[in-house]
């Protein structure tokens, strides 16, 4: 069996990508308590999720997920500062420094 794609929700670190619309992948819940994902419709096959703690639980990736940024609408995801999870769709050109 293949290695999957996996989530940790305590820290959005995606391992084993990348996520691949239509096709599986993990959440991790590296936590002692089970948690339950909420609104995750717009990009998974179901709209929630309950990862028991220290455990995986396998989901899909729709085949084509939202995208834009806070499509993930638990607020706990969307709070200011650094994001959660990151999916660079391409490589953005570096500045240049000017002197």
């Amino acid at each position: 069996m293949p290695t999957l794609p996996t989530i940790n929700i305590q820290n959005g670190q995606i391992t084993n990508g990348p996520l691949v619309p239509g096709q599986p992948f993990l959440w991790n819940n590296p936590t002692s308590s089970p948690v339950t994902l909420r609104s995750c419709g717009n990009f998974c096959q179901y709209d929630s999720y309950v990862i028991p703690a220290a455990s995986t639980l396998q989901a899909y990736l729709l085949g084509q997920p939202n995208t834009l940024a806070y499509a993930f609408v638990d607020p706990a995801w969307n709070t200011p500062g650094m994001p959660h999870i990151v999916v660079n769709p391409w490589p953005t050109e570096k500045e240049k420094e000017v002197a």
